[in-house]
């Protein structure tokens, strides 16, 4: 059933122009007790208010604004695809910027959109700036992909542990054991350490734990060329993202390691490439175009509500399966 303003006031026993006071956000003219009646009543009825007239009678079109982390990273521009469909769906204009992973450039961003016409906000966090973010409205925020260490705001986000522990397992039903773990820094991404730790939870009891961690494509050839000459030397390589795939891949070429024969390599992101490889590598598939429709269905259904609490959505991801850990 579709419910009025004229709807609400009338169970919470106020006026009509009360209730469209509360809905734009001019609380400060409401006394808090009255709010909570007027919140409580919109939950019940799920009264969801037409954006475009609330914009109207503020006098502007609110904005998201969204910040990304990596714009070179393909799962980026498809969640991005998401925040604006879903956007627009709901008469709401959508600004992104890039941090470039900088810290001091995505708090920069935020402050500008802060000054500006944007009034809600989509972070993918660089990482180790949770300080900072700290201070914003938790109403009014949703971080996407990489999971803040503390539950502030409401978070979607992959099921990066359960499926990275359903390609290990694979892996090693594939007899591509030992497995080793590839990564960029583990430190600043949360998402990559939630993943190792579904590693290495896979690999307990099983085989001594094999995590290459690496800044620079030169440390990784290093680190990896050290192990895979040792008597430790994998028959198993995850790596935590596609970046990690691409230096993985040239070290194996360098090193003359014929991925799906000397070694089975399963990838965390599904990036189009990969599949036109020979042989084509059996990926993790984040759907990645959901996490951010629902990023912005999250903010734009959840931002009115006083006392709205911080939730976590868990987008399930799949495991597509190739050549790569078919070993010959």
């Amino acid at each position: 059933m579709h419910y009025t303003i004229r709807d609400i006031a009338r169970r919470a026993g106020v006026s009509k122009s009360t209730v469209s006071r509360y809905i734009r956000g001019e609380r400060d003219k409401i006394s808090p007790s009255t709010q909570e009646i007027v919140s409580k009543v919109i939950q019940e009825l799920d009264y969801r208010p037409n954006q475009v007239a609330v914009g109207l009678a503020r006098g502007q079109m609110p904005t998201v604004g969204v910040v990304v982390s990596d714009i070179s990273n393909p799962f980026s521009s498809v969640f991005m695809k998401g925040i604006f469909d879903a956007c627009a769906e709901r008469g709401q204009s959508t600004a992104f910027a890039i941090s470039g992973g900088s810290i001091k450039r995505e708090r920069d961003i935020i402050k500008n959109f802060g000054s500006s016409s944007v009034d809600r906000l989509i972070i993918q966090t660089c990482g180790d700036n949770e300080k900072f973010l700290s201070g914003l409205d938790s109403q009014k925020t949703v971080i996407i992909d990489r999971p803040l260490k503390k539950d502030l705001f409401s978070t979607v986000t992959s099921d990066n542990y359960d499926s990275t522990l359903n390609a290990i397992r694979y892996l090693q039903h594939q007899q591509c054991t030992p497995i080793a773990f590839v990564t960029l820094d583990l430190k600043s991404v949360t998402t990559r350490s939630i993943r190792c730790d579904a590693y290495l939870d896979a690999v307990k009891d099983q085989q001594e734990p094999l995590v290459v961690s690496f800044d620079t494509a030169d440390e990784a050839d290093g680190k990896l060329l050290s192990l895979f000459v040792s008597g430790r030397r994998p028959k198993g390589v995850f790596t935590s993202n596609g970046e990690a795939l691409k230096i993985f891949l040239k070290f194996a070429r360098k090193h003359h390691i014929a991925i799906g024969r000397d070694v089975g390599v399963i990838s965390f992101e599904d990036w189009d490439w990969m599949e036109f490889l020979n042989p084509a590598i059996t990926a993790v598939r984040q759907d990645s175009y959901k996490m951010g429709y629902v990023s912005a269905k999250t903010l734009l259904e959840g931002a009115t509500l006083v006392g709205h609490k911080p939730e976590t959505h868990i987008i399930q991801s799949k495991l597509v399966i190739r050549d790569s850990t078919a070993l010959r």
